[in-house]
């Protein structure tokens, strides 16, 4: 176990070396001073260089995970960034920030980052959708026309690189791109609740409920779980070994709590990433989903893709946690039903107000989304941080009143959902109390980062 951090972690991004793995992980800090060391630039002019890289929007959580040594001034970033680098070079966010800044931080995205939620729920197109379960089960691997080129760091970067080299997927390309194509189908499917669509099918059926209630028939078992990890939002880095090969380098979001540790300091956490995993599998065959609130553009599906990180998205070695009931089988139906309802309530709101990123940030993150289906199948909610705030509550509201008047949908218990919700804006008191439980049960069981072990070792007995 990792010895304790202090009051005040210099590195909240520490690593414990001592945690099992089969590749060679360096903590970021490190991996930074050897790139500077290695490229023969002084930090100053490594960060200039830097800083122009942030143009591309796959980069910009480097603002808030870059040590405080190298925060990069605001007068060195993009106009358009500025603002949001004069608040993180002061320190960590907290949840309240964090809510606050939800309406603002889509606006940072270039202007072409404008999407219709609705149109990207909808879609059939580019490829055009299947109608038949065969013919989405029949992609073919494609023939490699070549050796994939190895990644190559610049001499200037020190040789560190803003990907994961070396690492591979869980899955074969073929079987990503039926993860793909079955999410839009099931979107497409949920699109159908729309006022004026035109019906789309698959094998006859027209809702993501019926269809798998044909795949249960057919002999595929079903399931489906909340589950969290820590969040990089797909940012990876890896530091070119001088003798061959590549040393990951584990990155998260570092994020204050507003809760206070046992020595009364506050308690800084890793941000989570959190989706409904959603697993189809018929003997050999299996499809793996994730639904949530993304910065894809849309609340709904998507593949469960991710590149195979084992110290960040390893189903099995305690990096990824599962929080609350396992549905199975004959109880999905009924949790599809409930995805498609809040896309349709989250996907219009975005459209109407015409909110960036399909609503991402504003309808809240990740996290919200799974703790609004949690909270509307179970009656209880374990995820921290929720940032959803009041006003784009009371909007989600007359929304789904809206769609009930016009549609007859019963939306209901996504009502209650959003009205018994915490907010993790300010919690005191018993809140704070239940708070502290939610952000223990919404960290990895297993980590290589010396803050999450922190936070596990000091939890109180009567916490998960």
């Amino acid at each position: 176990m990792a010895a304790p951090l202090p009051a005040t972690t210099p590195d909240p991004l520490a690593l414990d070396r001592s945690w099992a793995s089969d590749l060679p992980l360096i903590p970021f800090e490190q991996a930074l001073e050897s790139s500077v060391f290695r490229s023969g630039l002084s930090r100053a002019d490594w960060l200039r260089r830097l800083a122009k890289d942030l143009h591309k929007p796959q980069l910009l959580p480097l603002l808030w995970l870059l040590p405080k040594g190298w925060k990069l001034a605001p007068a060195q970033l993009p106009q358009r960034l500025q603002a949001l680098g004069g608040v993180l070079e002061r320190g960590l966010l907290t949840p309240a920030l964090l809510a606050a800044l939800a309406d603002d931080l889509p606006h940072l995205w270039p202007a072409d980052d404008q999407v219709d939620a609705v149109a990207l729920w909808s879609s059939c197109d580019q490829p055009a959708l299947p109608q038949q379960l065969e013919v989405l089960l029949q992609l073919q691997e494609p023939t490699p026309s070549s050796q994939p080129t190895q990644p190559q760091a610049s001499a200037l970067s020190g040789g560190l690189l803003w990907q994961n080299a070396g690492l591979g997927y869980c899955q074969s390309w073929g079987e990503r791109q039926r993860n793909s194509l079955a999410a839009r189908v099931l979107n497409r499917l949920g699109a159908n609740r729309l006022p004026q669509a035109e019906a789309f099918a698959i094998d006859g059926c027209t809702s993501s409920a019926s269809w798998l209630q044909q795949l249960l028939a057919r002999g595929w078992q079903a399931s489906a779980q909340v589950r969290t990890s820590i969040a990089s939002f797909g940012l990876g880095a890896s530091l070119a070994d001088p003798e061959g090969g590549w040393s990951q380098v584990p990155l998260a979001l570092p994020v204050r709590t507003g809760l206070l540790r046992s020595d009364g300091e506050e308690q800084q956490a890793l941000l989570p990433h959190s989706c409904l995993e959603l697993e189809l599998r018929c003997g050999d065959t299996v499809i793996r989903l994730q639904y949530y609130q993304g910065t894809e553009g849309l609340c709904g599906w998507e593949g469960l893709n991710d590149l195979h990180r084992p110290w960040q998205n390893d189903r099995h070695n305690g990096t990824v946690r599962y929080l609350g009931e396992r549905y199975a089988n004959e109880r999905l139906p009924a949790v599809l039903e409930l995805c498609e309802q809040i896309a349709l309530v989250h996907n219009l709101e975005a459209r109407e107000r015409h909110l960036r990123i399909g609503g991402y940030g504003a309808l809240g993150f990740c996290i919200d989304s799974s703790a609004l289906l949690q909270q509307s199948l179970e009656g209880r909610c374990d995820l921290f941080p929720v940032l959803i705030s009041g006003i784009w509550r009371e909007r989600l509201q007359r929304r789904s009143r809206a769609i009930e008047a016009s549609t007859g949908c019963n939306l209901e218990h996504y009502r209650q959902a959003l009205d018994q919700l915490p907010h993790d804006g300010s919690n005191h008191g018993s809140a704070a109390q239940e708070a502290h439980r939610r952000l223990i049960a919404s960290q990895p069981l297993s980590s290589p980062f010396a803050l999450v072990q922190q936070l596990l070792a000091e939890a109180p007995p009567e916490l998960p």
